[in-house]
């Protein structure tokens, strides 16, 4: 797709531009969600921030294909926004119906008219605390300027997070960025630690702390720090 260079400058400074201490945060938000999908004409975006509860939980959507997206990975643990967020790095499915490295959450989305997706990882204190996710409804060769572009709405993303920060809000989302902060090192650790002694990959290794957790009806940090205390083995 060809890219509005205009549109896309004039969206990006607008985004800088707003106060997360006199806007609300979560508002701002939904606003860079938006403004991602309006400018790449998508059929659905998301950010996924880091939980307590359940690893990864949705904090914004779009619309109904935004809220797909980020509900199936967030159910499963597993996708292509999930795995950008545990390897820290962008990563790109064109087309999800011929790709078999998420296999849990490809029925699921392709129902819901899910065919080509895209995560950034967002970070804050040194690394990842979540993912900024797109999708589009039709096979999609996501070009070098289109990622370099969605990369810079997760910047967005990440300088409206560290104002709201900055800002002490005591709002809900507020409080949701503090605990991905506190609890993002621990599970990181933890996967670390189940890659060495399970001798597999992060991705695996995460979605194994992360089924665990929910079979056991734990938090994921809890259960993250009793590893690494060598309380708990899996």
């Amino acid at each position: 797709m060809e890219i509005d260079k205009v549109r896309l400058d004039a969206s990006l400074a607008r985004l800088h531009h707003q106060v997360p201490s006199q806007v609300e945060l979560a508002k701002l938000v939904s606003e860079v969600v938006g403004a991602v999908t309006e400018i790449f004409d998508l059929a659905g975006a998301g950010v996924l921030l880091v939980d307590a509860d359940r690893a990864l939980r949705s904090i914004a959507a779009s619309d109904s294909t935004g809220a797909l997206l980020e509900r199936v990975q967030e159910e499963f643990g597993e996708g292509p926004c999930v795995e950008s967020f545990i390897v820290d790095e962008i990563v790109v499915s064109n087309d999800i119906t011929i790709d078999d490295r998420w296999p849990r959450v490809t029925p699921a989305l392709t129902a819901g008219g899910v065919r080509a997706v895209l995560g950034v990882p967002v970070r804050l204190g040194g690394g990842p605390i979540g993912t900024l996710n797109v999708a589009d409804n039709q096979v999609r060769q996501w070009t070098a300027s289109e990622r370099d572009a969605i990369v810079h709405f997760g910047g967005v993303l990440e300088n409206l997070l560290l104002a709201g920060l900055i800002a002490d809000r005591n709002d809900r989302l507020a409080r949701q960025l503090q605990y991905a902060l506190d609890y993002r090192v621990p599970i990181e650790r933890a996967v670390g630690y189940l890659m060495a002694t399970m001798r597999t990959d992060p991705v695996s290794a995460f979605e194994r702390l992360r089924r665990t957790a929910r079979d056991e009806r734990r938090r994921v940090s809890e259960l993250a720090e009793e590893i690494l205390a060598g309380r708990r083995s899996l």
